[in-house]
């Protein structure tokens, strides 16, 4: 058996978002060499680099956990691809978070800056926004060597501003929108930057996505187990299967003692369509890891 890894199990899916900033931070500071400098001080403010005057404030690391870039980085990994395939999608999907943020009228938090005013109330609604746009536009430009990728930021680009139009709409009380479509762009984008077919990436879209989206599900709820089968037959399109529900156990047989798990919901839930695509437990593995550390905190 294969059980999903805790944070204990590995310590690493908790440094995993430390990682992903230190090689997509030089990335990003590339792409704000580009801007305008009137641009590239809103923008520097709001990652954590600079004072409202373009100063360098000394921090090494940008604002923010970068769980998206860590998720970009863990999918492309997972499909079989190499990490440096999608440092450039890491760095889009960091950007576009920033940019929704700042569209939003809050600010990402640098490390010992949780006093820092937000960007909107330093440069003004316009220069905030103008810096959301650079961000958005950056985030397209990093991906434009793959034409699907493209098309996925857009749409998702597309998607984020109806969910900031519809809260505007129900007006100032209601809720931010989730993370779970930044988070399945981060997967798909490491997918489609690793060389993954469509079906692989729409797998690892959902899996972002249901990671993001609050369920009634109480997060303390174990996840399953998954077991290394061998495929039944050569059009088989997986190498992994989820076992049967407590409620519902395979006939004549009974779970090891000590054994919990519980099946998601349904029988394509995003991670047993997770573990059909991916050529591995070790893929599996390290998503989830990222998946429990998520879900058990503040994304």
């Amino acid at each position: 058996m294969i059980p999903y890894p805790t944070d204990h199990d590995d310590p690493g899916a908790a440094t995993a978002p430390g990682r992903a900033r230190a090689v997509v931070d030089p990335v990003l500071r590339a792409c704000l060499h580009t801007l305008p400098e009137a641009v590239r001080v809103v923008c520097a403010y709001q990652l954590g680099w600079g004072d409202r005057t373009g100063a360098p404030t000394g921090r090494g690391t940008g604002a923010g956990r970068a769980i998206g870039p860590a998720l970009v980085l863990a999918a492309a990994r997972a499909v079989g691809g190499p990490e440096e395939a999608a440092l450039p999608a890491a760095a889009a999907v960091e950007l576009v978070h920033q940019s929704t943020l700042l569209h939003a009228g809050v600010t990402g938090r640098a490390p010992g800056a949780r006093r820092r005013p937000p960007t909107r109330a330093v440069f003004g609604t316009t220069g905030a926004g103008a810096a959301g746009d650079a961000m958005a536009a950056l985030a397209v430009r990093l991906v434009a060597g793959r034409p699907e990728a493209v098309t996925l930021l857009c749409d998702r680009l597309i998607e984020l501003c109806g969910a900031r139009a519809a809260r505007h709409a129900a007006g100032p009380a209601a809720a931010l929108p989730g993370p779970g479509a930044l988070f399945g762009l981060a997967c798909a984008l490491g997918a489609i930057h690793a060389g993954a077919p469509p079906r692989v990436t729409a797998a690892l879209d959902a899996f972002g996505r249901a990671m993001g989206t609050p369920t009634p599900a109480p997060r303390a709820a174990p996840l399953p187990r998954l077991t290394p089968v061998a495929p039944v037959s050569p059009s088989a399109p997986s190498a992994l299967s989820a076992p049967s529900t407590p409620s519902a156990p395979a006939a004549g047989t009974r779970p090891p003692a000590g054994t919990r798990h519980t099946a998601p919901p349904g029988s394509g839930s995003p991670l047993e369509q997770l573990a059909r695509v991916l050529p591995g437990p070790a893929g599996v593995a390290e998503l989830v890891a990222l998946y429990r550390l998520i879900t058990r905190t503040d994304p």
